[in-house]
């Protein structure tokens, strides 16, 4: 753009702070205003700074050409109409990276559940097999920040940085799709058109489907220029196990738990093979490759073994959780923000799973229990928060049981993100073992 035209960053956290420092390196002359919900004590000096209101009108008055947005900042406030209607353009650090690297090879992640998981096993192949590759986007570090690996670059990207993406990767995974972050997009369908819009290049993208998955088919079934995982004919997890079309695959050294993370595993092999790996329809070795924290994450606390998932914020991942725990009595902790979740499936899972007790937390956790309806055979207790729901549990768990942290809810109604919740139930294991 003209440096006599004006550009604002709006929202000046780590993704803010390096989309700045990008336009004032390659744009030097450019007039750059920050713009943020609170006060920036510690903004760049000489650089003008709205907050609150004053940006709000800023931006719905159109004073700005260009506006490079942060990721949690939704795309649907009616600022950002207002603004779209008096000219002013909305690009992202994500959009900003892929112009400064118009040839770089790249991958791009999504999914409602197990992109972050599939894109570090799609980085370990990578890097395992000898080739140069980058993890970058939502994995804790500002793209503007990194430049291209020489062979890949692969990208872990959210809804909130697909909704106004305008590139095109050469693959694109998707996961699965499930209901979640309606309030930031508005409603389901445009949360799924938003993570879908990874694809929207046809002809350069090729997109990689979870064939086990009814409602992603349903919604991208029909596309051109297309592979399959979880079929019968490439990688894909059959009862636990990777397979090949229908040869079990030996995997070694894989420290992650359930049948979903080998499906990760079989989505991982068909990008890796497709990206150059050779030899993994025989053998699969993920020395080396370390687990995330808050998903599946076992630890003892005074020799009770307790399983941090709160990554789970969705029923569809407290499914998977309790399926990979189906060998053992589980006390469960549920419950988080509604956000119009369905809760009959995993109720009915519930019935049928090892349960020795469910322990329920506001606000979903009353949906849950209306749900099984009296019919539950366990023990169920409902707690106000996290810290009595750890105390319930400890007082129910046996020797040989787990418990297990897994809400299938998110966690604004306590806490400000799954990670700190994941924390704290940490914190009051080791305190109430």
């Amino acid at each position: 753009m003209a440096s006599s035209e004006r550009a604002a960053i709006w929202g000046f956290g780590r993704e803010g702070r390096a989309a700045f420092h990008h336009l004032r390196a390659t744009q030097p002359d450019l007039d750059i205003t920050i713009l943020n919900d609170t006060a920036v004590p510690d903004a760049p000096a000489g650089v003008r700074v709205l907050s609150g209101d004053d940006a709000t009108r800023a931006l719905a008055a159109g004073q700005f050409a260009l506006v490079v947005k942060s990721p949690g900042i939704s795309l649907y406030r009616p600022e950002v109409a207002a603004a779209h209607k008096n000219g002013t353009h909305f690009t992202s650090g994500t959009n900003l990276w892929f112009e400064q690297y118009p040839d770089a090879r790249t991958i791009v992640v999504t999914g409602t559940k197990g992109k972050s998981t599939t894109s570090r096993l799609i980085h370990h192949l990578l890097v395992t097999h000898g080739l140069d590759a980058k993890l970058l986007g939502n994995v804790g570090v500002a793209a503007l920040e990194e430049t291209p690996g020489r062979d890949w670059t692969v990208f872990e990207l959210s809804s909130y940085q697909l909704a106004d993406y305008e590139h095109a990767s050469d693959i694109a995974l998707v996961t699965n799709l499930y209901p979640e972050h309606a309030p930031w997009h508005g409603d389901v369908e445009t949360y799924y058109r938003d993570k879908l819009n990874a694809l929207h290049d046809v002809s350069k993208t090729i997109a990689v489907i979870n064939r086990a998955h009814p409602e992603l088919v349903a919604h991208v079934g029909g596309r051109e220029n297309m592979r399959w995982y979880n079929d019968d004919v490439g990688f894909n997890e059959r009862d636990g196990k990777l397979h090949f079309g229908a040869r079990e695959v030996e995997v070694v050294n894989f420290p992650l738990r359930g049948a979903h993370n080998v499906s990760n595993l079989a989505a991982a092999c068909t990008i890796a093979e497709m990206a150059g790996v050779q030899d993994l329809r025989e053998r699969v070795d993920m020395a080396g490759f370390e687990q995330l924290h808050h998903r599946l994450e076992e630890f003892q606390a005074g020799g009770v073994t307790c399983v941090d998932d709160s990554i789970s914020t969705v029923p569809q991942a407290t499914l998977a959780a309790l399926a990979a725990y189906r060998d053992r009595p589980i006390v469960l902790l549920a419950g988080g923000s509604d956000r119009g979740q369905e809760y009959e499936e995993l109720a009915t899972a519930l019935l049928n799973a090892p349960m020795l007790a469910l322990i329920l937390m506001p606000v979903t956790g009353a949906r849950l229990r209306d749900a099984l309806q009296g019919r539950a055979t366990f023990d169920i207790v409902e707690a106000p928060g996290l810290e009595t729901a750890v105390a319930e549990a400890m007082k129910r768990v046996t020797k040989d049981a787990v418990v297990l942290l897994s809400p299938a809810a998110p966690s604004f109604q306590e806490f400000r993100n799954f990670e700190e919740r994941g924390a704290r139930f940490k914190e009051f294991c080791a305190r109430f073992a």
